[in-house]
């Protein structure tokens, strides 16, 4: 009887193990991928044929990218917490990372691994694309595909501002501002398109009324509905300046208060702006609730231990804090990020397995969708057998 109820019980459970998987509806599927991290619809496409005839389509990349939610992105350099800076300045290069915060799961996307040994730049995001920099050189990437191409170089005495997307053209353009300081105020703007061998000036119209720059814009700018904004400075009585990347013109908005740190961000679809006071015991977040008439609503204000946020040092290039709808994060003099709810309240510590943490002032939001402009390089060598940017090794 021993002998034989082994093989029964095998022959009753075999069956069943291989009988069919349950059929599950396209559009279920659908439902789902589109909500999954890039990394893993990439993974998904290799389940079956019907899955990555899905995932391929040009109309799912487009709703994928827009259920995407925007990550704040975090940099630190590799290497033990405790390195030295003795330790920091050996002879091999020290590589930067940069990974996506999702503050609903609390958990990190690898994003960028530089290991080369220039200087290496965060400059624009954009619909899924970063504009990074290193030597000197320009290159918009996608951290989903692993797509890059090169801009053109920039023209001397000229500062990056902007990168967005030109609606009449659907170009990827990236606006750069010329101060010609021995003729004060002669000065220019223009922009340089992606996988082009020059740039294209656009000039400044001196008809138009507060058209031309002041100077350069102040820290990153924030893309909604069609336009770059960058934060108050210290003209314009603390004015928001606003450029129309469709129709290029610039204008300028109030801000809804004025505080000693203040940037902007986008929330839910909405121009918000990040304020506090000197002493970071109290953050708000203010919301433009009525764009066209610009009036901003108080949605959140929340109180933060004094203890945690007492030795920090502000940086104009970086920031210390990352407000949204999910919270509060704050990077600590211990390089520590630390994630709280709207009530104050901790919901998560997270240590650094490196050095120099820090918020980069750019959100990313993921994208699979493919431009023509981008050269993969899966064959040898690219344009001029240029090799490709150290941007993404070891991920």
């Amino acid at each position: 009887m021993e002998s034989t109820e082994g093989p029964r019980k095998r022959q009753r459970v075999a069956p069943a193990s291989a009988s069919a998987a349950p059929y599950i509806p396209d559009e279920l599927v659908r439902n789902i991928l589109v909500r999954l991290p890039s990394r893993s619809v990439l993974r998904c496409r290799a389940v079956c044929k019907a899955w990555l005839r899905m995932a391929s389509d040009p109309g799912f990349a487009l709703e994928h990218h827009r259920l995407q939610p925007a990550l704040p992105l975090v940099s630190f350099l590799r290497g033990g917490a405790g390195s030295s800076s003795k330790e920091a300045a050996g002879a091999d290069p020290v590589g930067r990372c940069v990974e996506a915060f999702d503050l609903r799961a609390d958990e990190f996307r690898p994003a960028v691994r530089f290991a080369g040994s220039g200087r290496f730049h965060i400059h624009g995001s954009c619909d899924g694309l970063l504009l990074l920099s290193f030597e000197d050189r320009f290159f918009v990437c996608n951290p989903a595909t692993r797509q890059w191409t090169r801009l053109p170089a920039p023209l001397r005495s000229s500062w990056f501002v902007g990168f967005y997307r030109h609606e009449p053209t659907g170009e990827y353009r990236a606006l750069f501002f010329r101060g010609d300081w021995a003729n004060w105020p002669g000065t220019d703007y223009y922009i340089l398109v992606p996988d082009s061998r020059k740039g294209r000036g656009i000039g400044l119209p001196s008809e138009k009324t507060g058209y031309r720059f002041s100077g350069e814009p102040l820290g990153p700018p924030v893309l909604l509905r069609g336009s770059l904004h960058w934060m108050p400075r210290q003209v314009r009585s603390h004015a928001i300046m606003v450029f129309d990347t469709a129709t290029e013109v610039i204008t300028f908005m109030d801000p809804p208060v004025v505080r000693e740190h203040m940037s902007l961000l986008e929330v839910d679809g909405e121009l918000a702006m990040f304020s506090c006071g000197n002493r970071v015991t109290m953050v708000e977040l203010w919301l433009l609730k009525d764009y066209a008439n610009g009036i901003w609503v108080c949605g959140h204000r929340v109180r933060l231990p004094a203890v945690e946020v007492s030795t920090f040092v502000f940086d104009e290039s970086w920031r210390m804090f990352f407000m949204s709808e999910e919270g509060v994060v704050i990077v600590t003099p211990e390089q520590k990020l630390l994630h709280y709810d709207m009530n104050g309240t901790l919901r998560e510590s997270f240590p650094c397995n490196g050095r120099n943490l820090k918020i980069t002032p750019y959100t990313l939001k993921e994208s699979l969708v493919r431009h023509t402009f981008f050269e993969t390089h899966d064959n040898a060598g690219g344009r001029d057998d240029e090799p490709p940017p150290p941007f993404f090794r070891g991920l």
